[in-house]
């Protein structure tokens, strides 16, 4: 409800603006209309736009003009290249657009495996009205599918991808990825860089997980439970949750929310050998037990042991990920070593010498809260994984 509310002032605030600019008339705002969401889909050798449209009507009455959105709905067109499908969409569509309110860009997997997503961005950042905060993200099927067929949780497709994504975000369990962003990745070309994955399940808007952009390219995609050792290298609010048994009681489980505190990342070169050492410092929650027992000191100690490596096993693996099967830089770990060692940077290829670069990971973990343990506890030690 709340997200629906802030939609419609957001919409609202919208049509004022429209209304209010005094080069725009009465027969100028009946000619608009809103588009709400982009989808760049590939078939044989045409590229397709698709999306949502919320049109906006204008009415004279005896006060002024007033002005109101009807429901949304789907487009498509098509053409060889970007313009030509633009010219379609223009021939069926005979109104204004105005793309200051697009909440989402979408490439499908197949587009962005095929022809890459830095061309469309490219052109969309020279639209009139380009909002550099607009998220982009890769659908796992045509986008079509994605936008033709109503969802039942918002109020559009594009606003339902965009309020998915950004609660997510918040939470610290995806990135929140922006045309500016992908501009930002795509400028140092030593790297690659990560996006969310959807996809449309049913009537509803699924999060999958990460796709893997390399030259701009789909490479690959990383499934949501297997991000997290991710996340806790690229966002400085990365949390995840678990289930960890107990040391006391195997069959007793508790429920752990752990949260990045800091990250430090150095970066050297010793005979020609990259180096990367990577410190995290967590801070975890007990949320509950499964089952209702006393915890002890060394109970909290050995918790916050078993979280460190937890986490730094998933690190290393992520790490490892990067190295060996998309042979990638999708952590951004170039600009370190970049700005820790300009010159050896300037003598390397950081594409081809990334997969055997040598990284070190030390994580500590220490639990913050306390809130059905026995009160005797202190919990002053820190878990360290080494």
């Amino acid at each position: 409800m709340i997200n629906k509310i802030r939609i419609f002032l957001f919409m609202f605030l919208i049509i004022n603006i429209l209304l209010l600019s005094g080069c725009w008339d009465y027969e100028d705002i009946n000619n608009r209309s809103i588009t709400l969401s982009v989808g760049i889909n590939k078939v044989d050798e045409e590229i397709i736009f698709n999306g949502e449209i919320a049109k906006l009507i204008s009415e004279s009455n005896k006060s002024g003009t007033s002005a109101s959105i009807t429901d949304t709905y789907y487009y498509s067109s098509s053409g060889k290249n970007f313009e030509e499908a633009k010219y379609d969409y223009d021939y069926k569509i005979p109104t204004v657009d105005f793309s200051g309110a697009i909440r989402a860009i979408v490439f499908s997997k197949k587009y962005a495996k095929e022809k890459g997503i830095e061309s469309y961005i490219n052109r969309f950042s020279f639209m009139p009205g380009f909002r550099s905060s607009v998220l982009t993200v890769i659908s796992e099927q045509h986008t079509e599918e994605l936008f033709k067929e109503k969802v039942v949780n918002d109020i559009s497709t594009g606003h339902s991808i965009e309020n998915t994504i950004r609660y997510l975000e918040k939470d610290g369990a995806t990135i929140y990825t922006t045309v500016e962003d992908i501009r930002h990745n795509i400028s140092f070309a030593e790297i690659g860089f990560l996006v969310p994955y959807i996809k449309r399940e049913e009537d509803t808007i699924k999060y999958l997980g990460l796709a893997v952009i390399k030259d701009s390219k789909f490479i690959g995609a990383i499934n949501a439970e297997d991000s997290s050792g991710i996340l806790y290298l690229i966002i400085d609010n990365a949390s995840s949750i678990e289930a960890i048994p107990s040391t006391e009681n195997k069959t007793n489980f508790i429920s752990v929310k752990t949260k990045l505190r800091k990250r430090k990342v150095t970066t050297s070169c010793k005979d020609g050998e990259i180096y990367i050492d990577i410190k995290l410092e967590l801070d975890s929650k007990l949320i509950y037990e499964y089952i209702q027992e006393p915890i002890s000191d060394e109970t909290i100690k050995e918790l916050e042991s078993i979280i460190a490596n937890k986490v730094k096993n998933k690190v290393v693996s992520s790490i490892e990920r990067s190295q060996k099967e998309f042979k990638c830089d999708i952590f951004g770990f170039a600009r370190h070593f970049k700005a820790d060692n300009p010159v050896s940077f300037n003598t390397v290829n950081w594409t081809e010498v990334y997969p055997d670069i040598h990284f070190n990971v030390k994580v500590k973990s220490k639990i913050i809260n306390y809130n059905f343990i026995n009160t005797k506890v202190k919990g002053n030690n820190k878990g360290e994984a080494e």
